[in-house]
C-alpha cells in the first residue's frame, strides 16, 4: 500500500519498487502460466506417445518457461518470457531398448534446440512435425491486454490509482 511521501523522489522510488515487485511476483506468474497452458495444449495434449515408439515424457519443456531480464526506464517496463534451455536435460539411454531423450540417435545433446524445434517444427529429421506455435499463441493472448490488466490490478492492490483507456 502506498503511503504519504514528503518528496517526489520518495514517491518515484515507491512506484518503481511496486512496479518491479508486481512484475517479478504477479505478472510473471500470469505470463508463465499462460505459456505453460499453451505448451500443454499444443504440445503435450496434441500428441500422446503410444505403441512401439512410445517414450516417457520429462515435461522439461513445460517447466522451462521463465521470466527474466526485467528492465525499467522512465517510460517503459521490459521483461523477457523465454524457454530456459538450462532446464532441459539430455538423456542418453544405454542399449536399443529405449529412445534417447533430447539427444540424437548418436547421443549428441540437442536439448537446447527442443523449444525451437517444438515451436517452429522440423523437416528432414526422423520425426518431422509441424510447429506447435505455443509461444506465438501465448504472445497473442498476453498482448491482447491480459498482462496490462493483471499489472494494473496488482498496482491497484498496492494503493495506486491506475487508470486504463
Amino acid at each position: 500500500m502506498t503511503r504519504n511521501h514528503k518528496t517526489v523522489s520518495s514517491l518515484q522510488s515507491q512506484l518503481r519498487s511496486d512496479i518491479i515487485e508486481s512484475i517479478q511476483n504477479d505478472v510473471a506468474d500470469v505470463a508463465i502460466k499462460t505459456v505453460q497452458e499453451h505448451v500443454n495444449q499444443s504440445v503435450y495434449q496434441a500428441y500422446i506417445p503410444k505403441g512401439e515408439y512410445a517414450y516417457d515424457r520429462t515435461f522439461e519443456l513445460l517447466n522451462s518457461v521463465t521470466v527474466g531480464n526485467v528492465k525499467m526506464g522512465n517510460k517503459f517496463v521490459y521483461f523477457d518470457i523465454f524457454m530456459d534451455t538450462e532446464k532441459i536435460g539430455s538423456y542418453v539411454k544405454e542399449g536399443n531398448a529405449e529412445w534417447n531423450q533430447h539427444a540424437s540417435v548418436e547421443g549428441m545433446d540437442v536439448s537446447e534446440y527442443i523449444p525451437l524445434w517444438t515451436e517452429e517444427g522440423t523437416d528432414g529429421s526422423l520425426w518431422d512435425r509441424e510447429g506447435a506455435h505455443y509461444m506465438e499463441q501465448s504472445w497473442i493472448e498476453l498482448d491482447s491486454g491480459k498482462l496490462a490488466h493483471e499489472f494494473a490490478n496488482r498496482l491497484r492492490q498496492k494503493g495506486w490509482n491506475v487508470v486504463r483507456d
